[in-house]
């Protein structure tokens, strides 16, 4: 039977008998919610109207029960939103949202072209928000599911404030069933944190208002050190005799060290010679070459995938006008799973390498401590985890 039937299955069954038990596990948690509600500051008024109506919602309960494996390559994430379709898309609304766009740059000092590209990516400019109750969703998250509880009950209690504050009426806060809030796909908290009412009409209008979207997008990047005279990226070509060796030594320092090490920007163009930068090799030695920045890391605070993050940098670039990438992609790429990468950390941990937490995900240390026994025993290190890499570790 195929996964997606057997999905749909397990939602028609809890749509179609819903337990008396997770009724009264959800009666009992809006109960017993009231009182932390009323000390953040919410009315009783408040809190009747959210709740007004709704029960847990099966659906949500059968999509926190999944457990997907992403095994995608980030050359095909990227095939996947490089589409020119959105390429038009994010044109056609620099354009008509231009006075907007150059009051939000005026403003947050943030590249026009990373705000819209976070935007399409994240809803399709608007098209694709979700239509998800964010109470309902937040409240059957908390009471009847196992993941983080504690967590989406904090974030419930934030969605609470959002209607305290009259931004959006209950019914109207609609997003992703996980409990992300309409077209920027915030969390309740970062809403309170980071959202603005960019068109003055007393409301942060993320739902229905695109230059409050915008604005709060830019916001948000700004609030994670985003720097204004930096770009996040540039694609760049190694020399062939480059040292791997040294990118563990040269990651975070002055780009001008870099180009001493003969890497340059495949436009021709000079380096920020005093700006930190990062290597990013997403495909290994054989594949495209970045020299990333600090506003890389800020856009990687809204989504802490690379492939996302490199999406949002090369959509923004093709939106400013650019072409694609000079750097060809491996012909055989090759991707691990979560168990993979697993176990891949704990057998570069035993060996004596500094990971730490072991969690499946593969981030800058991870890759450091990579290139470090790649180089010890004589292979690229380039920090490109491969199954012929992890057979070579002896984690697999």
């Amino acid at each position: 039977m195929p996964r997606s039937i057997r999905i749909l299955m397990v939602i028609l069954a809890f749509v179609a008998t819903p337990t008396s038990a997770r009724a009264d596990d959800y009666l009992a948690f809006v109960t017993a919610l009231w009182p932390r509600a009323q000390a953040a500051g919410v009315t009783r008024d408040t809190f009747d109207a959210a709740f007004a109506g709704l029960s847990a919602d099966p659906k949500v309960i059968a999509l926190a029960g999944t457990q997907p494996e992403f095994s995608q390559t980030i050359h095909a994430y990227l095939d996947a939103r490089l589409v020119q379709s959105r390429i038009n898309q994010g044109k056609a609304m620099a354009e008509r949202y231009k006075p907007w766009l150059d009051k939000i740059e005026a403003q947050f000092g943030v590249d026009r072209y990373v705000v819209l590209a976070i935007w399409s990516l994240e809803s399709n400019c608007g098209a694709s928000p979700g239509k998800f109750d964010i109470v309902r969703s937040l409240a059957t998250l908390a009471c009847c599911t196992q993941k983080r509880p504690d967590l989406f009950r904090d974030e419930l209690i934030a969605a609470l404030k959002i209607l305290q504050e009259h931004d959006i009426t209950p019914r109207g806060m609609t997003g992703s069933w996980a409990g992300a809030l309409g077209q920027v796909q915030f969390m309740p908290s970062s809403f309170l944190q980071f959202a603005v009412d960019m068109d003055g009409d007393g409301k942060r209008n993320i739902w229905n208002q695109e230059p409050d979207v915008l604005g709060s997008i830019a916001n948000y990047l700004k609030q994670h050190d985003w720097d204004a005279a930096k770009r996040w990226g540039y694609e760049v070509r190694l020399p062939a005799d480059f040292d791997f060796t040294a990118i563990n030594n040269h990651d975070g320092g002055p780009a001008s060290g870099w180009a001493k090490l003969g890497v340059v920007r495949v436009d021709g163009q000079e380096l920020p010679s005093n700006s930190k930068a990062w290597l990013f090799l997403p495909a290994g030695a054989k594949g495209p070459a970045f020299l990333i920045f600090q506003n890389y890391w800020a856009i990687k605070t809204y989504n802490i995938s690379d492939s996302y993050t490199l999406s949002v940098g090369l959509l923004a670039d093709r939106l400013r006008g650019g072409g694609p990438l000079k750097g060809a992609w491996p012909a055989q790429e090759a991707t691990l799973n979560r168990a993979q990468i697993t176990a891949m950390q704990k057998r570069l941990k035993a060996l004596g390498y500094p990971i730490d937490p072991v969690d499946g995900k593969i981030g800058p240390a991870v890759r450091t401590a990579l290139r470090g026994w790649q180089a010890s025993v004589g292979l690229v290190a380039d920090g490109y985890p491969t199954p012929a890499v992890l057979q070579r570790l002896g984690a697999m």
